[in-house]
């Protein structure tokens, strides 16, 4: 899916981009989001000349996008399902199995975190265009 976001911020190769939350109404991901306004970094390979305030066009993979959410939210809440047993093998008070199952859930967290920190180029959106007409 491409998308027009602009260029809030420039650091050196880093580009931070952001978009309004009327531009993601056809993403996949626009339930979970609530931010009206939201900032990330994208990637710039073919060095395309951008500064801030210019509009660009960012490609976003449905398949991508779709493996962020489940990542990002879906693996925490399965990790659930392991945490609850772990409780109910080590003792038969719900405290315990409470408590084994939000850190199954934190621990899908943190497996989530650490994938994205090794993965994040991967997962970046990347620049494909410069939108004219925005000057």
């Amino acid at each position: 899916m491409k998308q027009t976001v602009t260029i809030e911020d420039k650091k050196g190769e880093r580009l931070i981009a952001g978009c309004d939350k009327s531009s993601c109404e056809g993403c996949k991901a626009s339930f979970f989001c609530t931010s009206k306004k939201a900032s990330f970094d994208v990637l710039n390979p073919n060095k395309i000349p951008l500064e801030k305030g210019d509009q660009a066009i960012i490609d976003l993979p449905p398949k991508k996008t779709l493996f962020t959410v489940f990542m990002s939210l879906g693996l925490p809440l399965i990790m659930f399902v392991p945490g609850y047993i772990i409780g109910r093998l080590l003792s038969e008070n719900e405290g315990i199995q409470l408590l084994t199952s939000l850190l199954g859930v934190a621990l899908g967290f943190c497996i989530s975190a650490l994938f994205f920190r090794f993965n994040k180029k991967k997962y970046t959106p990347v620049i494909v265009d410069k939108k004219e007409g925005n000057d």
